[in-house]
């Protein structure tokens, strides 16, 4: 038997709770504004918000019950017209324009829901996705990219962009829902899919790896590159001076490494400065004894290590915790 664990668990109660709400009676809202002004006239405040009416399926599923953190308008009670209002407290407070919160899982299904991708049944499954697959991480909540999800988006937006359109997903689930009525053959989906399909990867068969890495790297860019804070290009290499850094491809995925490769061998993971880099960068630490070569202290994806010479296969050994 598979337990879900405790994000997963909200996740499908989530769903769920959406799923029957939507059969419910819509509820009713008014959109008010709330002048409340001094005795002497001289002071109006004002407060923009809705007003329940009837609660309707909110009974049951209420987005600031369920996404605590959601910032979606206010809610305001009923009023009317000469009300008295009375002053309970008075904090002063300073806002500045800042941009919208990132989707948090309720407010990344509704957002679903809007644009016509997916259905109630397949939201849990996307969201779980995301972050099964490292696209993303999660920072009090809410959905935060994460750069492998940053360079997959790069590259089907570049290269597939049909098929990352918003249109494109919803029209696809309608005819979903269509097969599933009987309306239409399924065969024929697939036949008409994949015609377009296949022609559009023949379109990409013949571009070359460095291709696709500048394109990427024009993108990423400002991303990958932040500006540095003492005006200096951010994409000069801190150990030579002299290279070019740029997004480059290996074995255990994508990092940022030096143009003037062999010669200057910097190289950083994403996400990470160029002083942390260099930090990391080998360090000799003197010759050795017997051989006359050097040893180097450097470090790794298991931690810091030691090596001898700079030979294809090189000797190395790893540094005990605490030394």
């Amino acid at each position: 038997m598979k337990y879900l664990d405790a994000d997963q668990a909200k996740l499908y109660e989530l769903v769920w709770k959406r799923a029957i709400a939507s059969q419910m009676e819509s509820a009713e809202l008014e959109r008010t504004t709330v002048d409340v002004t001094s005795n002497d006239k001289n002071i109006t405040l004002r407060a923009t918000g809705t007003v329940t009416l009837f609660d309707g399926f909110l009974t049951l599923y209420q987005e600031g019950k369920d996404d605590e953190t959601d910032e979606d308008g206010s809610k305001l009670p009923k009023v009317t017209a000469g009300e008295k209002a009375d002053v309970e407290k008075v904090t002063p407070a300073q806002h500045f324009t800042e941009p919208p919160p990132r989707y948090s899982e309720a407010s990344l299904v509704r957002k679903l829901e809007e644009l016509g991708i997916g259905r109630p049944s397949t939201y849990a499954s996307i969201l779980s996705t995301l972050r099964d697959r490292s696209y993303v991480k999660m920072d009090r909540g809410r959905f935060v990219p994460d750069d492998k999800g940053r360079i997959v988006t790069a590259f089907l937006a570049t290269f597939f962009s049909r098929y990352v359109e918003y249109g494109f997903t919803a029209d696809l689930e309608e005819k979903l829902d269509e097969v599933s009525a009987g309306e239409l053959q399924w065969k024929q989906l697939l036949r008409d899919f994949w015609r377009d399909f296949s022609a559009a990867v023949g379109d990409t068969k013949d571009l070359k790896i460095t291709q696709v890495i500048n394109e990427l790297n024009e993108i990423l860019g400002p991303h990958i590159f932040p500006p540095n804070a003492d005006g200096t290009h951010p994409r000069v290499c801190p150990s030579c001076g002299k290279g070019e850094l740029s997004l480059k491809l290996g074995r255990f995925g994508a990092f940022v490494g030096c143009s003037n490769y062999p010669e200057c061998r910097f190289t950083r993971q994403l996400g990470q400065s160029n002083g942390d880099a260099a930090a990391a960068q080998p360090r000799e630490l003197g010759l050795d004894p017997v051989t006359g070569e050097k040893v180097s202290l450097r470090s790794g994806r298991f931690g810091p290590y030691v090596q001898l010479g700079e030979e294809a296969k090189p000797k190395r050994s790893g540094i005990p915790k605490g030394h």
